[in-house]
């Protein structure tokens, strides 16, 4: 197949060491303001830590995504009184995998968060230990599962993907205890931890059952209704004949009134709201006293599902403020764009006044364009820059203008477009077989791509499992959907396929009925790129600032981007390979260039349309407008920027 380099244009339809990231410096603004940290990747349903990450003896700031259990890590610049947090990407790489939610508490009282996590497979929660020295690292300490004495044996600690406990110091001793619901019923258990107790001092991790109904509260097993000063065991398990309650709930343990007591907050699966519960018993016996299903009183938490909270300070004046984000383990059952939401406290720890300050907390600092996130380059309006364009899960549009220069590129978002149609597919358009016209590759949530001819202004089908290129992940889920996109490589023609698991996937096309999988060419095109991407992902790849170097920028269902840098400083092989072979010059140029060379020339926009075609001897002078373009003498090929 002879190919010639040319720009993918998608369309989406509904019918710390050597970080990639840390060379890229590509500015992207909005209406509003200049993104702090735009390539951060986006948020939808996140837990949060405070681990000091660089060892300045102040609390940097942890976000888990469980969305794709990414891992996302904030440096904490801020003076007191102020909010100012900086993406450090290149410490994520110190933590280990967490899946579906990770609580970060100090249970060996050594100064460091320790890591409570969901042992998957297992139904309960597996544990590591912060052993940081000169940098941040963890030592496995708990696994399958944490147990727990009950009834005369050790027995799992039971903690579901879809359950959030309270890790806390209930009694007051010292040592941190666990709350989570019963699996059969609707009681809150206390897992009583038994450090102090039998050693003296809180490092170990021994715990048993101590109250099958702390609070003496009970949950409706048919709605998130909660019944004070109720502990006859076994109530819940004879209503309507059922024998489990419905699954989903977080819990938080704080003192909020002032008395000492710990109180609790709790949500439930399906819910927006958080129920405050008011501890009003003795510090041996817990008895919930009254209830607030709003809360905060003056601007009540209302998120898609399930809300999780999270107490620390934020803006560095000493008191801990309030982040609350969704927690349901369902990716639609999220809003998206606005899915952190941190309330200062404007009163002190023991009585706070948590006041709403933004719903999208460090989302409003990076390109968020909510569930799911598709991005394509094409030169949108003909200005010869390359814009970017995001779509998301549902259909609808981001456009990001160019609005630098070839070399020194700036984004701005302009405007959202409306979706169209209604079943999702999502769309390359390229000039596969080189013949002048744009052909359509399309995947399909069967994780599989179909290829479609160019024929003037319309498209023939040439095969539904082009390439028999196949994304699924049989052991996660029966769909793929794949995300195609086409580059050149080394003169190659890559085809990059984002997946539902995450990865992204790179074949090498050709005229064989199966392409082959060349997949670990992305550790030599951009060193460090990740195995997965969270979930849903998306490739794009260009030359972004005409230095020669590739730049590849992933979405993921998160509604973010991440952009990574090229390790070589050859545009997609061909400057290298040819040349000597012909000559362009200058190169930039300010208009009118010069072709040295003899044989047919074409030369293409960064769309695939032919410029100019003709046979030349020895040498052509060109005059083009402001753009990108791709010179091209007897299949060999060269870039030209005209600025």
């Amino acid at each position: 197949m002879n190919h010639r380099v040319g720009i993918m244009l998608l369309f989406l339809s509904f019918s710390l060491f050597g970080n990639p990231q840390e060379n890229v410096d590509i500015q992207v603004r909005t209406t509003q303001n200049t993104l702090a940290f735009p390539w951060a990747g986006g948020l939808n349903a996140c837990q949060f830590g405070r681990i000091d990450l660089d060892s300045d003896g102040r609390k940097d700031l942890i976000a888990f995504d469980r969305h794709g259990n990414r891992l996302l890590c904030f440096l904490n610049r801020g003076g007191r009184g102020e909010i100012n947090y900086v993406f450090a990407p290149e410490y994520a790489k110190f933590f280990p995998k967490l899946t579906d939610w990770a609580i970060f508490a100090d249970y060996d009282g050594d100064g460091r968060e320790d890591i409570f996590t969901y042992s998957k497979g297992w139904a309960g929660m597996k544990v590591y230990r912060n052993i940081s020295t000169e940098y941040v690292d963890f030592e496995l300490v708990v696994f399958p599962y944490l147990t727990s004495w009950q009834g005369g044996g050790e027995v799992n600690l039971i903690a579901t993907n879809a359950d959030y406990p309270a890790i806390y110091d209930i009694d007051g001793d010292g040592d941190l205890d666990i709350l989570t619901f019963g699996v059969l019923g609707t009681f809150i258990e206390k897992h009583q931890n038994q450090s102090m107790e039998r050693y003296g001092c809180r490092d170990s991790l021994v715990f048993e059952k101590t109250d099958h109904c702390w609070g003496r509260v009970a949950e409706s097993e048919e709605d998130n209704t909660m019944f004070l000063d109720t502990c006859l065991f076994g109530k819940s398990l004879i209503v309507n004949g059922k024998s489990f309650r419905h699954r989903g709930a977080t819990f938080a343990v704080r003192d909020l009134t002032g008395n000492g007591l710990p109180d609790l907050l709790l949500a439930d699966v399906d819910y927006p709201s958080l129920t405050f519960l008011k501890n009003g018993g003795t510090p041996e016996n817990a008895l919930m006293v009254s209830q607030q299903t709003q809360f905060p009183e003056n601007e009540p938490i209302r998120l898609a599902s399930m809300p999780v909270p999270f107490f620390t300070d934020i803006d560095n004046d000493g008191i801990d403020d309030l982040l609350v984000s969704p927690f349901d383990p369902n990716p639609m059952a999220c809003e998206g764009k606005e899915s952190v939401w941190l309330y200062l406290n404007r009163g002190t720890n023991e009585n706070p006044d948590f006041q709403l300050y933004t719903k999208s907390f460090l989302q409003n600092e990076m390109i968020d364009v909510g569930k799911g996130a598709y991005p394509a380059f094409t030169d949108c309006d003909g200005d010869g820059l390359t814009d970017l364009t995001v779509r998301d899960f549902y259909g609808q549009t981001t456009v990001f203008k160019n609005i630098g220069t070839t070399q020194y590129p700036v984004f701005e978002q302009i405007e959202t477009v409306p979706s169209i149609d209604s079943s999702w597919s999502a769309r390359c358009y390229f000039d596969v077989d080189c013949d002048g016209t744009l052909d359509l590759v399309e995947g399909n949530i069967e994780g599989r791509l179909s290829f479609y001819k160019g024929q003037g202004n319309d498209f023939g089908l040439v095969s539904d499992f082009w390439g028999a290129v196949d994304v699924r992940d049989y052991s996660s889920s029966y769909f793929g959907y794949s995300v195609p996109s086409l580059f050149y490589y080394r003169n190659d023609l890559l085809l990059c396929v984002g997946s539902e698991q995450g990865k992204l996937f790179l074949y090498r096309v050709s005229d064989d009925v199966v392409f082959e999988e060349v997949s670990f060419l992305w550790q030599e095109i951009c060193l460090g790129m990740p195995e997965s991407f969270g979930m849903h992902s998306a490739g794009a790849v260009a030359d972004l600032n005409g230095d020669g170097v590739l730049e590849v920028v992933v979405g993921n269902f998160s509604g973010g981007l991440q952009l990574f840098n090229s390790n070589i400083a050859v545009s997609q092989g061909v400057e290298e390979e040819f040349a000597g072979l012909f000559s362009v010059y200058p190169n930039p140029s300010e208009g009118c260039f010069t072709v040295e060379g003899t044989g047919v020339l074409r030369i293409t926009d960064v769309l695939g349309r032919v410029i100019m075609e003709k046979e030349i001897i020895d040498s052509e002078k060109v005059a083009l407008p402001k753009g990108l373009y791709f010179v091209t003498l007897d299949g060999k090929t060269r870039k030209i920027v005209v600025d």
